[in-house]
């Protein structure tokens, strides 16, 4: 089966890039190419597939 035909496991693969180049060291708060490349592939990854259990808290909290 091709990525281009399974949209889940082309978004899997996108957060995998973004890991392993994280992994690798690349700093998330640069401005490195890699770094650019890291916030590309998770956000593709979310438009393929925006079900990944990642969901953040719609909680408000104020103190």
């Amino acid at each position: 089966m091709a990525y281009a035909d399974d949209p889940t496991r082309l978004a899997k693969l996108l957060r995998d890039l973004a890991q392993a180049l994280e992994n690798s060291g690349v700093d998330p708060s640069g401005s490195s190419e890699a770094r650019h490349l890291m916030d590309d592939a998770r956000q593709a990854a979310r438009e393929l597939d925006p079900g990944d259990n990642r969901r953040r808290s719609s909680k408000l909290v104020g103190f």
